[in-house]
Order: C-alpha cells, then structure tokens, then sequence
C-alpha cells in the first residue's frame, strides 16, 4: 500500500487545510515562517482593529482555493495520489504544482506588505529616471529570487527540486510569465485564486462585508476550454452574475478598503519613510535583502514587521539620519505614523477623485496635479517643516479592461488575453465577459477610478487655509475633467 503523507492546517475561512510532504516542508522553513510576521493589510488596522491577519494564513488559504478550483476544472488527481510523495506522474505532478505556486505566491513580501513595498518601488524608480542601474524591487522580483536562489538544506529551492520540482516554472506561474496560458490565469487574471482568497479573508477580518460573494458558486462554474493551441480557464454562462458580483465587490474593497482615505494616509507615510529610510542606509537595500535571502536565511527571517517599527521606535528615540529639514520632516512623519496621527488630505481642485473614461484625460489630469503639486511646494518653501506628499497611481481601480484596452495589448487575440474573464455561452461558445450582450460589467468596464491623494500635516493644512490658498488652487488649478459642458 502506498504511504500517504497528509499534514492538517485549521484556517479560520477554509476549515482545515490538508498538506503535501513538499508544502510541510516548505511551510516549516524560515522564509515560509516569516509571514507570520507580516500583516496582510499593512496599517489598516488602524482603522479595523480585527485586520491584524497575515500573508502566512492568506498564503495557506490562496493553496486551499487553488486546490478546489483544479478539482472543479478537472486538473487534479485524487487524495491518494496527491499526497503519496512517491506519485510523480505528470497529473499529480501538476496537481501539486500548481499548489505550490499558490503557497509561495507572497514568499518575497515586505514588512506591512505594499505599505513598505511602495516605498522601495519609489526609491528605484526614482534612481532608475536618474539614470542609475536600479533592480525592480517589488516583492515578485524577491519572491523570484528566493525560488530560484536557495538551493541549500532548508532552502525553498532545494525543497522543490528534491522532490522533483522546477523552481523557475513555479516562479515563472506566479509572476504570470509561463508558457502556459492556463497556469497564469490560475495565478493572475481577474478572478484568481490570490484574488477570490483576500477578498473573503480581508472582509472577514475587517468586519466589512464588500468582500462577500458566493465562492461555492463561482468555484463550481470554472472550467478550461480551448482556444486555438491554448487552454484557458473560463466560466459557464449560467455564473455571469456571480462573476460580476465578485468584480464589482473587488472594485468596491479597492475603492472603500484598500484605497480607503484615513488607512491609506498611514500606508503612504510608512512608504515615504521607506525611501528616507532606504537613503540613509537605516534599513535594508534591495540588494542587501537578495543577499540575505540567499546567505543568511534566519536574519533574513527578522525582516518583517517587527523589524520596520523597530527602526521607527530606534528614530522616535534617537532622531534620524540626513539634512536638517529632511531630519525634521521625517521625525514628523514618524511620530504621525507611531502615534496614529494622520495628516489632512487636500480635496481642492485638480486633487478630487474622479471617473475617467480615456487615457488622454487622465493624462491631463496627472500633469495638472503635478503643477499643482509644485504650486504648493512654492508657498511652502519658507514655512518651516512645511511638507507635501503626494500619491499619483500609476493603476487605476477597475472593475475589468475594456475592449479599447485590450486591442492595445493583445491585437486580435483579444479572446486570449490574460485578465480578462471568459465565459462559455449556452451554445459552448467561448466568448469575454465584456462581449456578452447581458454583460453589466461591458458598460462599466469603460470606467476607471482615479484617485489621486496630496497630504499634508495639520500644521501646514492651517497654514494653507488660514492664507486662503486653498481657493487660489482651484482657481489657478480648475479640474475640468468630468464637468458637463453648459449651452
């Protein structure tokens, strides 16, 4: 009889949570164990006191979902199968695979999450525009790298392969750069298993219920299906309403949740303190942590949350590093974020949220909020501590792209293009969701919400006020997008 090897995890969303040898392995192993450490939602628990849940339960939760989603999709084999480590026929071999890439999707996440990943993504783009050599410092790129790069006793690396594993076609999976559509959908598209895991974990901790849909359901009415030489992942026709639940409740959790106006506050001080921080050498450098990663895997451990509130407790007790001002403006900010202290947000003229429908308006948007942004910097140069941050996004929040979108990045082969949602008609016919005639999500795909967000300190927020330059911004800044002309 073959010797089944099965490990049990209870979730608070999935119940229990069954594990392979390899995935036992890698959970037990210090790159794994750090995401304990890491809250999921950064610093909004600032604002719901219950979001103190981590990348280590969502990382286990997302394997969970991808396990149920190959079984409804037919990709899977059975329990004896799966979990006898001396089974490697290429099913089972896919099965577990595909597992994998959803355990240790997030294994490169930074302390609070995208809080702290922002800051870092900023700093490198900033080198990389003065024409230094910058590596992309997102938490894929580090994920990648400890996949790929610690093939020694404890090593993620040297787990995969002893039991038979490629780690660049796992790590390849989760970046979405696979050679195979099916694999990357799995991972990255619209409706996914990272994405149908947070939405319910994130409403379930927070006690905000846009998160809420019917997993059952939407699970149950995927399937893959063929187009040309590829295999896509798709959903039944009958399902459209529950596919467009679940996007609407993710436009609505990005709108409300993520983007939220007082949580989101904390997280863009946190990721200015991060540049600051990286500048000064205080905390680690992109490199630095690469090498850690692969050298020294228990000091690479400690980079997680406690160790970011550790360097702000450090510059809270000690002051900070660099030029007087910016010594100045970074304590501010610190204390700020310590002591749960937000700064205001300006709402005037061109720093209003808005809907945009074309990319040639939201251009003109962001050169707008530029100037203005330069206008403020200028009646602030003598204020003393007088600071602005501000936050143009570089993606807007959408319920899906549209099909403009789609001829720009995938041609004719619209049909086959990642993100989007497909749906097999009654008549087995395999079409987008944005092309189906009873498609409310068609209409809505046209919107984007721009949310741009310019903060200052209360201090300087008076001092703007009290000048009246608040009203000269929406003078000399009028946001005419998304006014309706007059006769």
């Amino acid at each position: 009889m073959a010797e089944i090897y099965k490990k049990q995890i209870f979730d608070t969303i999935h119940g229990f949570i069954s594990l392979t040898q390899t995935e036992d392995r890698i959970v037990n192993s210090p790159y794994f164990q750090r995401l304990r450490w890491v809250k999921q939602l950064g610093w909004s628990h600032y604002i719901f006191p219950g979001a103190t849940h981590t990348r280590f339960s969502h990382a286990l939760g997302v394997t969970r979902v991808m396990d149920r989603i190959l079984k409804s999709i037919r990709k899977n084999v059975d329990e004896g199968k799966l979990f006898n480590p001396a089974n490697r026929d290429p099913m089972a071999m896919f099965h577990r695979k595909m597992r994998l890439s959803a355990m240790l999707h997030d294994i490169g996440t930074f302390p609070f999450s995208h809080s702290i990943e922002h800051g870092y993504v900023i700093h490198y783009k900033n080198q990389a525009s003065e024409g230094k050599k910058s590596p992309s410092a997102n938490h894929e790129e580090l994920g990648s790298h400890i996949i790929n790069n610690t093939d020694f006793e404890g090593g993620i690396t040297h787990i995969l392969k002893a039991d038979g594993f490629d780690p660049k076609e796992i790590s390849d999976i989760i970046k979405g750069v696979s050679d195979n559509p099916l694999c990357n959908q799995l991972m990255h598209s619209d409706i996914d298993a990272d994405r149908i895991d947070y939405l319910i974990r994130d409403a379930h901790h927070t006690g905000v219920k846009y998160g809420v849909f019917d997993m059952e359901y939407l699970i149950s009415n995927m399937r893959s299906c063929k187009s040309g030489k590829s295999e896509l992942l798709a959903f039944n026709e009958s399902a459209i309403t529950t596919i467009e639940y679940f996007l609407i409740s993710r436009y609505s959790w990005y709108t409300q949740i993520v983007h939220e106006g007082t949580g989101y506050k904390f997280d863009l001080l946190a990721a200015r303190i991060t540049q600051y921080f990286i500048e000064t050498g205080t905390i680690y450098s992109f490199e630095e942590l690469k090498r850690l990663a692969c050298h020294k895997p228990r000091v690479f451990f400690g980079f997680n949350d406690s160790y970011f509130t550790a360097k702000l407790h450090e510059a809270l007790e000690h002051g900070v590093k660099g030029a007087s001002k910016m010594s100045a403006m970074l304590s501010e900010m610190i204390e700020m974020l310590m002591f749960r202290v937000p700064p205001r947000q300006i709402k005037a003229g061109p720093f209003a949220s808005s809907l945009i429908t074309n990319p040639e308006d939201r251009q003109k948007r962001i050169e707008q909020i530029h100037q203005a942004v330069e206008w403020l910097r200028e009646k602030l140069s003598k204020v003393p501590n007088g600071w602005v941050i501000e936050d143009i996004p570089t993606k807007d929040v959408i319920f899906t792209k549209n099909s403009k979108n789609l001829k720009k990045t995938n041609g004719k082969n619209q049909l086959e293009a990642q993100d989007s949602v497909k749906i097999v008609d009654r008549e087995g016919e395999l079409k987008l969701l944005i092309d189906m005639p009873n498609s409310l999500v068609r209409i809505l795909s046209e919107y984007q919400n721009f949310i741009p967000r310019v903060y200052v300190s209360k201090e300087t927020f008076k001092y703007l006020q009290n000048k009246g330059f608040f009203s000269e911004l929406e003078k000399t800044f009028p946001m005419e997008i998304g006014k309706k002309k007059t006769a």
